[in-house]
């Protein structure tokens, strides 16, 4: 039984303010549709028997590196890795059921942004664990 998944990704995620296309009635933006897609094509790709964590409530890390000239705040990316994660599936009971992100009770956001950090990126990690 998983309690934990760990991943890194090398794209960040489009703001909150690029995810929908209010123009368009509410559709996905590119951007989103993009970086929707290119995680489920690495949540495929993980090297790991179960890719998804079982628990009734979840506690998700999410750490960003903007990169040398990327910028963002701790609350304007989190909502579109919190639903693609959703969406693959990757919380889940002890039955098996696939559960929503409304089962994550702990939300940890960190922007690696400073000196040396400043190098690396962009990309961010996952880290979702049992509670």
């Amino acid at each position: 039984m998983s309690n934990r998944l760990d991943f890194i990704m090398d794209l960040l995620p489009p703001s909150v303010n690029h995810y929908v296309d209010h123009a368009k009635g509410h559709g996905k933006t590119p951007e989103s549709i993009f970086f929707c897609d290119s995680f489920a094509l690495l949540i495929r790709k993980l090297k790991t028997p179960q890719p998804y964590v079982i628990a009734d409530r979840f506690q998700v890390e999410l750490h960003y590196w903007p990169g040398p000239k990327g910028k963002g705040d701790v609350d304007n990316r989190n909502k579109l890795p919190l639903d693609c994660c959703a969406k693959a599936c990757l919380f889940r009971n002890s039955k098996g059921d696939v559960l929503s992100d409304a089962w994550v009770k702990r939300l940890i956001v960190e922007i690696h942004d400073e000196g040396k950090e400043r190098q690396t990126g962009p990309e961010m990690r996952v880290i979702i664990e049992a509670l």
